[in-house]
């Protein structure tokens, strides 16, 4: 797919994220989770930030910021997206494990009580299996394809490893290394928790001597 207009990347976002809303390959997650997390900024983005699942630190909206704004100042640009490699943050649920639910509608109500116990949501945020990440990491691959950013910051070694293999790199995943496929420059860096402005700038020296 060659690089849309910003017009015409905001229509295809929306038809993925359309089917993302509607998408029922994980139904254990699905069920407790009220929204998948979607993307957000430039729709003509020069760089595209990817993170694991919605967490402790992406759900802090400072933090993002603060992240996102040393991407911008390291690599001169105002251009940048962020998403998300699994979009349903799955959890560990107590009161759905010891719960004889036969229910297939979602468990959660617009005020994040859970319908088994009438309570607010006590589950616990986990890591994504590898087979919910496989369900889910089609939908990357396409938002990447309509995007065409120059740049992907991967954060963390698992969406380093996961997302690479999907473009036929096999290599061992390395922090502070660069792949390139299809004029896209793929960057590995620390998870989002433990990036910084100092890696964001070695980052940027990195992209800065393969030209």
């Amino acid at each position: 797919m060659e690089k849309g207009t910003r017009e015409q990347n905001i229509k295809r976002i929306i038809n993925m994220e359309d089917r993302i809303v509607q998408c029922k390959r994980c139904p254990s997650l699905t069920r407790c989770i009220r929204k998948p997390s979607l993307g957000k900024g430039d729709l003509e983005p020069q760089v595209l930030l990817v993170f694991e699942c919605e967490n402790q630190f992406t759900s802090d909206l400072d933090k993002v910021i603060q992240l996102r704004d040393s991407v911008k100042k390291n690599f001169s640009t105002e251009r940048v997206y962020h998403t998300f490699m699994v979009r349903c943050q799955p959890k560990a649920c107590a009161s759905r494990q010891n719960t004889n639910c036969y229910m297939t509608n979602k468990l959660l109500d617009k005020e994040n009580t859970c319908l088994l116990n009438n309570s607010m949501c006590e589950g616990i945020p986990v890591k994504p299996s590898s087979d919910e990440i496989m369900n889910c990491l089609p939908f990357l691959l396409e938002e990447i394809q309509i995007l065409k950013p120059e740049y992907v910051i991967l954060f963390g070694q698992r969406v380093g490893e996961f997302v690479l293999k999907s473009y036929g790199v096999f290599e061992p995943i390395e922090n502070n290394k660069s792949f390139t496929n299809d004029d896209i420059t793929f960057l590995i860096s620390n998870e989002e928790k433990r990036f910084t402005s100092e890696e964001a700038a070695q980052l940027s020296q990195l992209i800065q001597v393969a030209w």
